[in-house]
């Protein structure tokens, strides 16, 4: 990094951050499904990727991973409906997959990694209090 090239991300050793979504959970308020929100997945994602860091998923018990409904820009409520960022990245195969078999948060090896986000959403007010290995790296 220099004044002439402000790239902080060296293509000789890209920069890696590990990202936390919550598994899905059933809200014990509502009875409604509740998951991660797709923007505070997706805008880090976006902002990461483009400055060439390289950026894992992972979710504190592993597997599939789903998004509160009103945060996916499809949904009918429309609330999230001008989150075009989260819409490119659920019509982008390669990137919607990557919540199809999350690793759980017992695999993030902390050496390996130069920071760590936690999304929210609604799921992780019922998910992560019980989330040992989240607790442990936090």
């Amino acid at each position: 990094m220099s004044l002439k090239d402000p790239n902080v991300v060296s293509p000789g050793r890209p920069k890696r951050v590990a990202v936390v979504v919550a598994n899905p959970a059933v809200s014990t308020t509502t009875g409604w499904p509740v998951g991660f929100w797709w923007s505070e997945l997706t805008h880090p994602y976006y902002e990461l990727t483009e400055k060439g860091y390289e950026v894992e998923i992972f979710s504190p018990a592993g597997g599939r991973c789903e998004a509160d409904a009103m945060s996916d820009p499809r949904d009918p409520s429309g609330y999230s409906a001008s989150d075009l960022i989260s819409l490119g990245f659920l019509h982008t195969p390669r990137l919607a997959a990557l919540l199809d078999d999350t690793r759980p948060v017992s695999a993030i090896a902390l050496d390996r990694f130069d920071a760590l986000v936690v999304a929210g959403g609604q799921a992780p007010m019922f998910t992560f209090e019980s989330a040992t290995d989240l607790h442990r790296i936090l």
